[in-house]
Parts: structure tokens; C-alpha cells; sequence
């Protein structure tokens, strides 16, 4: 613990890695940073360890939106849009290409697709991040390729602090253009 609190009073010390991408365990996280602060404040150091807590509470929450491929429906936008700036949270897109199993044979022409299914997905959030923009919401739009559950999976590991995942409802296009309220899915993942 002793070294932990002698590499954090360097001050010039760079920064390991982007807090937002770390991947640690959130509680074994929160359990260390109170140690240290308490470490900092029994040295005699009481405004450090403020100044180190009030810093890990500012880290926003966030909330995941799954689209249904390369597109976002307004109805999912606006909820999501909506619960940010009610919650206080961030938002994090994302945008998967389930690429079938036999993808590897043909390479040159799945890399095609890919990219032309990623501008695709950066068009179809353009009018999500404008509408974070505008109520000050940040907005970060990941683009990953294999099934949809592993991405979750692998993007809910490694940004920090996701609490909250809405996706698009699992019925199909002409059940949805209907006029019934439809029920957008929220959820959440275990840490």
C-alpha cells in the first residue's frame, strides 16, 4: 500500500491507462481507493484524499445502446436520449456486424462489407450524438463485428462504469411500424 501511495504523490507521474477503458473489477476498485484515501489522510495528506475521491465519483455512469444491426429506431433514440439526461449517465452506442461463421473464406469480401456496413452505422448514429449534444450528454460510438452477446460482453469490460443496456425490441420490422406503444428493452448487466 506504502508504494501505491508514494507513485500517486509523484507529480509527474503519467497516467497508465485511460480510466475509462481499465479493466478492473468496480468493486475490488472502489475498495482500493478507499484504502489509499484513508492511507493519505491517516499520512497527514486529508486534502489529497479528498481531492482522490471526488475525482473516481465524477467518473459518469453510462448507459449501452444496442442497435438492430447498422441502424437505431427514433423510438430507441429518444428513450435513450431521455433516460441519460434524466439519469445523468453518458451514452455508449454500439453498432454490431454479425459476420456469419464461414467469414474466413472469403476475406476480401467480408473486409468490404465491414466497412461499408461501419459507414452505414456511423450515419445512422450521426442523429443520436446530435441529440446528446445538444442536452450535453456525452455520446461514444463503438463498432465491433461477431455476435451481438459477445460484443456486450466485451464492451461492458472494458468501459467502466456501464449500468444500463437498451436495445432495440426483438420483433420483427412490420410488428414494430405498427401503432401500438412499443416496449423498449432495458436492462442490466452483472459487474
Amino acid at each position: 500500500m506504502l508504494k501505491k501511495i508514494k507513485k500517486m504523490m509523484k507529480k509527474d507521474r503519467p497516467r497508465t491507462q485511460d480510466p475509462v477503458t481499465e479493466k478492473k473489477d468496480l468493486l475490488r476498485e472502489r475498495v482500493e481507493e478507499q484504502m489509499v484515501a484513508a492511507s493519505l489522510a491517516e499520512a497527514g495528506l486529508a486534502s489529497e484524499a479528498q481531492d482522490m475521491l471526488r475525482e473516481a465519483e465524477l467518473a459518469r455512469r453510462k448507459i449501452l445502446v444496442v442497435g438492430r444491426e447498422d441502424r437505431i429506431s427514433d423510438p430507441v433514440i429518444h428513450y435513450a436520449v431521455g433516460f441519460a439526461e434524466r439519469m445523468g449517465y453518458d451514452v455508449v452506442v454500439l453498432n454490431v456486424v454479425p459476420l456469419p461463421r464461414d467469414a474466413s473464406r472469403t476475406p476480401a469480401a467480408m473486409e468490404q462489407i465491414v466497412q461499408e456496413y461501419e459507414r452505414s452505422c456511423v450515419a445512422c448514429v450521426k442523429k443520436l450524438e446530435e441529440l446528446c449534444q445538444g442536452r450535453g450528454i456525452s455520446c461514444t460510438h463503438v463498432f465491433k463485428t461477431g455476435s451481438v452477446e459477445d460484443c456486450v460482453r466485451e464492451v461492458h469490460e472494458e468501459i467502466k462504469r456501464i449500468e444500463f443496456v437498451i436495445s432495440e425490441p426483438d420483433m420483427p420490422e412490420e410488428a414494430l411500424a405498427g401503432e401500438e406503444p412499443r416496449v423498449i428493452p432495458v436492462y442490466c448487466l452483472a459487474h
